[in-house]
């Protein structure tokens, strides 16, 4: 296997067996019954997925995964629940995840300083900067003798001693999507771990899935920094919460806009029409639903996603075309897939070894 067939599809994995995880049968998904979120803070709780969760149809609680860098079918990648110490039952409680420390303020750092603009031209949105967010970040290369570093220094990295050598660097975040995306009633896969841009920071979000020699939840494996981000290949993403979004909008009404899915569509946060906290039974198998909302301006009623405590905490599927991402071809999240795989080898399916 050639060097570029073997970089692995999720550079942060989690070797459970090396960081001392078991995995567990997670109970079923369940509505997330928690208390009015506070804006300042995010959820308590999130509801991870339970052991067997698919990705190959458009379902509610799970995602419709077809990614280009995985040589696998859709029906052979099911998640596994995870027990570190943040997981109880099917809950990943937010105050026990061991965060990744610090508060890096990338406005002070040279030749780093967020830098984001988006404009509408010829029907296209263009949504491009440096990927640096606008508000602190723990500090990555993650620290020796900190909480997190065990779990990061446990996991492989390609090109570095672990995955806690890892930095935040800018990269050239360059995003087309439709200006006026086109509801479909069949839902597209997601075939890009980039599943949308946080127009409130500048960073974007990522698919929910990672490989620990099964497939897991991300937040459920490996701690964030307390904005819920960290590096993959340098470039700083979200998973789960959108604790530090600047403009989360009121409690008795519909969220703001936090950015844009890779089909154009609008991700707004956790509240409906009079400040309903959503369920997923509120939203459809994409998890989203048409609505009143704000966009570009003006009050109109069309469909957009919201983000929620219950996986997949964000888009699960698209309801339009996916746009493109500069250097990323056609959704291939920038490298090549492995070209074969053998399932009796104790590797992962990029021939890195598991123990």
């Amino acid at each position: 296997m050639s060097p570029q067939a073997k970089k692995p599809f999720y550079r942060l994995l989690v070797l459970m067996s090396a960081i001392g995880s078991s995995l567990l049968l997670g109970a079923p998904s369940a509505i997330a019954d928690q208390k009015d979120e506070k804006r300042t803070t995010g959820p308590e709780f999130f509801i991870t997925p339970s052991t067997g969760t698919g990705t190959a149809v458009a379902a509610r609680n799970q995602q419709f995964l077809c990614l280009a860098a995985i040589p696998l079918a859709p029906t052979d990648i099911n998640f596994t629940a995870s027990t570190t110490p943040w997981v109880q039952g099917n809950k990943v409680i937010a105050s026990k995840i061991a965060y990744v420390e610090g508060a890096v303020d990338w406005k002070k750092v040279p030749n780093a300083r967020p830098e984001f603009r988006t404009w509408v031209e010829g029907g296209m949105r263009r949504l491009k900067g440096n990927g640096i967010p606008n508000h602190p970040t723990g500090v990555f290369p993650v620290q020796p003798g900190t909480a997190a570093y065990a779990y990061y220094a446990a996991a492989p990295a390609e090109g570095y001693s672990s995955a806690a050598a890892i930095p935040i660097e800018p990269w050239d975040l360059d995003v087309t999507v439709p200006a006026n995306p086109v509801y479909s009633e069949t839902p597209t896969c997601i075939s890009d771990l980039t599943v949308g841009v946080v127009t409130q920071t500048g960073a974007v979000w990522h698919a929910n899935i990672a490989y620990a020699g099964v497939w897991v939840d991300p937040i459920a494996a490996l701690p964030v920094d307390k904005c819920w981000g960290h590096p993959y290949n340098k470039q700083y993403h979200y998973h789960g919460s959108w604790k530090c979004f600047p403009r989360q909008g009121d409690d008795n009404k519909h969220s703001p806009l936090f950015g844009y899915a890779m089909d154009g569509f609008g991700i707004y946060g956790p509240r409906g029409e009079e400040g309903k906290l959503l369920r997923n039974a509120d939203l459809d198998e994409c998890h989203g639903h048409v609505g009143r909302i704000e966009w570009d301006g003006k009050t109109r009623k069309m469909y957009h996603y919201h983000l929620n405590n219950e996986f997949p905490y964000g888009p699960g599927c698209y309801r339009g075309a996916p746009g493109t991402i500069a250097g990323h071809g056609k959704h291939s999240h920038g490298f090549p897939a492995a070209k074969s795989v053998d399932p009796a080898a104790s590797t992962d399916i990029y021939g890195n070894k598991l123990n």
